[in-house]
């Protein structure tokens, strides 16, 4: 399933695999200018193929390795002929996508990816008459970037910002991380977030913002219950409540004590002013 939107000058692709009569997971990939910010998952890859047909595309910018980001690299790269552009440590699993230790879930939803050939991405890009900065942003993965377009005042997460709420993790993401990069990507004027997860997020700077605080109360909500004495299992459960259907489907790859624990492993950030 695919579907096309625009907001001002950016084409969202909105795709995903739909075999019970509804979407599992979608994802977005975008347009900018003659770039593709991600190509989302191959599940999708014939229709998204079909509609870059007749599109200038000059290179595609990655925001990170996951398989649902870089699902059409290879099939884009071979019919456009161009360069793909990632975080230096994601070029290996660009190279080799088997590198991704893909679960059953992740294989059903969106599989491994086609290999594709990347270069390391530097502190600046071009996309079209947009100039965008590249910010390292780790948390969700080490080697997230998220890119920002100070003139339009646009910022692209990735899979950093995922909405205002913040309820399950996965075990390989770092909750102390991703709140210090949010911080740090607040400090931007932003009118709007393109997320891969929510699409254009109108206000970007109030939702990052408002994702901020709800983080940090929940932090500070953690670590009083476990200075209680309480264990982590039972803090989940006074927090968040019991675990749900996410964590049976993912096998707890993605889950709610994931969050309770990234939490209790971390560090505490200064509170934002």
């Amino acid at each position: 399933m695919l579907d096309i939107r625009d907001h001002e000058s950016v084409t969202l692709f909105y795709m995903g695999r739909s075999p019970l009569g509804f979407l599992l997971y979608p994802v977005y990939a975008f347009l900018v200018g003659d770039t593709l910010i991600d190509t989302g998952t191959n599940r999708a890859g014939k229709e998204f193929l079909s509609a870059l047909t007749g599109r200038k595309i000059t290179k595609i910018v990655n925001t990170h390795h996951h398989e649902d980001h870089i699902g059409n690299n290879g099939d884009i790269q071979e019919l456009f002929k161009i360069p793909i552009y990632a975080h230096s440590s994601a070029l290996p699993y660009l190279e080799n996508p088997r590198l991704n230790d893909l679960r059953f879930y992740q294989r059903v939803v969106w599989d491994w990816p086609k290999k594709s050939k990347g270069t390391a991405i530097a502190s600046g890009i071009d996309a079209g008459s947009h100039h965008f900065e590249v910010i390292n942003s780790p948390g969700h993965t080490d080697d997230h970037i998220c890119l920002y377009e100070p003139d339009k005042k646009w910022l692209f997460t990735g899979d950093l910002f995922c909405g205002t709420t913040f309820i399950y993790l996965r075990k390989d993401e770092n909750y102390s991380q991703i709140l210090d990069t949010l911080k740090k990507l607040s400090q931007f004027e932003i009118e709007t977030v393109f997320c891969n997860l929510k699409g254009a997020v109108k206000n970007g700077k109030e939702a990052l913002l408002k994702k901020i605080s709800k983080m940090e109360q929940l932090r500070d909500d953690v670590l009083k219950l476990r200075d209680k004495g309480l264990s982590p299992k039972r803090v989940r459960q006074e927090i968040l409540g019991s675990e749900d259907s996410w964590n049976l489907i993912t096998g707890g790859h993605y889950s709610k004590q994931n969050t309770i624990d990234s939490i209790l492993s971390g560090k505490r950030p200064d509170r934002i002013t």
